[in-house]
């Protein structure tokens, strides 16, 4: 009969991600996520083939974990400001897990990624993106590249370009990046909006004397 499994791969995972509070540490080694959560190194590569695929596999993880909030911000009222509000909020409260998230590009994943995670990471931003094309076509009337363009602006480019610098130092997200965002997003969005169909008037019929 064979042996029961002590520990789990989220908490291999768990302990190399919180191993992202040190900024020092972009990407972290075996032998220090061993330490960290107890588990011995030769049974972390009994779970993950390698390195790389420990890392990936939290990368997926963590991109998943991010997406799943965001995809409903982007299926609510006032979708793109709702998804722009929403990545500051996410990387404040969860520190570590946006970290894992910088660890890599999808698009380096998909060149020097493990070969078995590959159609995974390629697919791992549908949904988000089809969230979003609805999204921008409900604001703009249309997603098409000129549309989905200027989302991305508000959504994603404004807000993580506030933020990244404090990912990077694994620093505190302070209170006035919301307001920022949610400004500076805003301008973007109601530039772009369309406006609503006018009201139809009330039907007058003529009256003849």
């Amino acid at each position: 009969m064979a042996r029961p499994r002590r520990f789990t791969d989220d908490q291999v995972l768990d302990a190399a991600r919180d191993l992202l509070t040190d900024p020092m540490v972009a990407r972290p080694g075996i032998a220090a996520i061993s330490a960290a959560s107890g588990v011995p190194t030769g049974s972390i590569y009994v779970r993950f083939a390698s390195r790389d695929e420990l890392l990936a596999r939290l990368w997926l993880r963590s991109i998943r974990r991010f997406q799943t909030g965001l995809v409903e911000a982007l299926s609510g009222p006032d979708p793109l400001l709702a998804a722009a509000a929403y990545l500051p909020r996410y990387c404040r409260d969860q520190p570590t897990e946006a970290r894992a998230m910088k660890m890599f590009h999808r698009d380096e994943l998909l060149e020097v990624g493990p070969e078995d995670l590959r159609a995974t990471i390629a697919a791992v931003n549908d949904d988000m993106n089809a969230a979003l094309r609805n999204a921008v076509a409900a604001e703009f009337g249309a997603a098409d590249d000129r549309g989905m363009a200027i989302a991305g602006a508000a959504v994603k480019a404004i807000p993580y370009g506030l933020v990244r610098d404090f990912i990077a130092r694994a620093a505190p997200i302070p209170d006035w990046v919301d307001d920022v965002v949610l400004t500076a997003s805003a301008a973007v969005v109601r530039k772009f909006r369309q406006p609503p169909p006018p009201a139809c008037a009330p039907r007058q019929d003529s009256l003849t004397q």
